[in-house]
């Protein structure tokens, strides 16, 4: 199969092609970054389509957090609740990444597969903003984290330690695959896509800034500790969403350079 050749919307049964949504999906997202094209190729249909279709978990996503933060509030005396919340997040988060790679997998076998990027390359592609966001939240967070249990041990602050290393866990299963995948490209427009997908796919599916809330104290989050620990707390949150936002901003921003897409 020549996989230069532009897609065709197909009955999504049919291996190795892409669905008619996983098309239209893939040419809205070309046209976003100053590509125009009506069919684009097999390769960039599979990869950036279900990437794209995959966002329709997101509302399910949202829910799901949405009902275990409900779930929360309504126990306030239950210890640990917000935790569990943030547990919960992590696992949806590794769930949503499995139902994208399942098509990376056919895109692999469709174009083969090159060697991955260098590190620094890679983390370029993912981009320096992301990765500081992600050493604050995480790093900042266990700091956090461990000056609560010292000031005011409770259950609460060691679940909220725990989630934090979950979301760790998670965040670091997702990202490590993101750096050390092997190109999937076939010239220089599907590399140039490449690199870009490995920059969305850190923001789309292991966000860091959503668990810097988990290091919070209890008391910080509402409002009762106005002290050194609450104003350590809220400078930390600004820290984290604030690095995450402006790597967000700058990666929605990148171009595509002008090349074959499909037709």
């Amino acid at each position: 199969m020549d996989v230069h050749e532009p897609a065709l919307p197909v009955d999504p049964r049919l291996p190795g092609e892409p669905t008619v949504a996983e098309v239209g999906a893939a040419r809205m997202w070309l046209g976003r970054r100053g590509v125009s094209v009506w069919l684009p190729t097999r390769l960039l249909a599979l990869r950036i389509g279900s990437r794209e279709w995959a966002t329709r978990t997101l509302p399910w996503f949202v829910v799901a957090f949405g009902a275990a933060t409900a779930a929360s509030s309504a126990f306030r005396q239950v210890p640990g609740r917000l935790g569990a919340v943030f547990v919960v997040a992590a696992v949806l988060q590794v769930v949503r990444w499995r139902e994208v790679h399942r098509r990376e997998d056919v895109a692999e076998r469709l174009a083969g597969t090159g060697a991955p990027p260098a590190l620094r390359e890679a983390a370029r592609q993912v981009g320096w903003w992301y990765l500081a966001a992600t050493t604050i939240t995480f790093g900042g967070g266990a700091a956090l984290c461990a000056t609560t249990i010292v000031v005011a041990p409770s259950f609460d602050a060691f679940a909220q330690t725990f989630a934090l290393a979950v979301g760790a866990g998670a965040t670091a299963a997702v990202l490590g695959r993101i750096l050390r995948a092997p190109v999937i490209a076939e010239d220089p427009t599907s590399y140039a896509v490449d690199g870009l997908l490995r920059g969305q796919d850190a923001y789309r599916y292991a966000p860091p800034a959503l668990f810097a809330m988990v290091a919070m104290p209890l008391a910080a989050v509402d409002w009762l500790s106005p002290g050194l620990l609450g104003w350590s707390a809220s400078a930390y949150l600004a820290l984290a969403g604030g690095a995450h936002l402006i790597g967000w901003l700058v990666a929605r921003r990148r171009k595509l350079p002008a090349g074959f897409y499909g037709r």
